[in-house]
């Protein structure tokens, strides 16, 4: 059974990721003049990042009760690329963004140095980390959605006392 659920919990992570590469995309084609979200589009992606954070952060939570240990890599990595891809777009849709991602911080760091260094954690332990290693992981992530998330949370209600 929890196979299952996490094949279908990566199948959706793999439709963000997908999404954010099109995205990156549409940035890199447009380089040379700039491409400047609005910022609902902004908004947009900050929501399939949050999506891609908590997505990740179950997937690695269910790690101890699946069975398939090609799964199991298969999860790691796709986190980890989940949490790369999640680092790189905060970074780039700062300047469109309604919140100010670099100033946001989780235990004294900023949140994008926060989810790069754990995709590089994911990405060079891959499977040898042990459950308590997890749950610092999944600690961290579920923290950096949180602060994210109260940021959003918080620029939508000032954009709703403007009206």
């Amino acid at each position: 059974m929890s196979d299952m659920l996490i094949r279908t919990l990566m199948e959706r992570l793999e439709e963000l990721i997908n999404a954010q590469y099109k995205i990156a995309g549409l940035m890199l084609s447009h380089e040379t003049k700039g491409l400047d979200f609005s910022v609902s589009t902004a908004l947009d992606v900050l929501y399939i990042n949050l999506e891609m954070l908590d997505l990740t952060s179950d997937i690695i939570g269910m790690m101890s009760s699946v069975s398939d240990e090609y799964i199991k890599k298969y999860a790691i990595n796709l986190g980890a690329e989940a949490l790369s891809w999640s680092g790189f777009m905060l970074t780039h849709i700062e300047k469109s963004s309604p919140i100010f991602i670099e100033y946001i911080e989780v235990e004294n760091e900023p949140v994008t140095s926060r989810i790069k260094n754990l995709a590089y954690l994911l990405e060079n332990l891959g499977s040898k980390l042990d459950p308590f290693s997890f749950e610092e992981i999944i600690r961290t992530i579920d923290m950096v959605s949180k602060a994210i998330k109260y940021q959003v949370y918080m620029a939508k209600k000032s954009y709703e006392t403007m009206e």
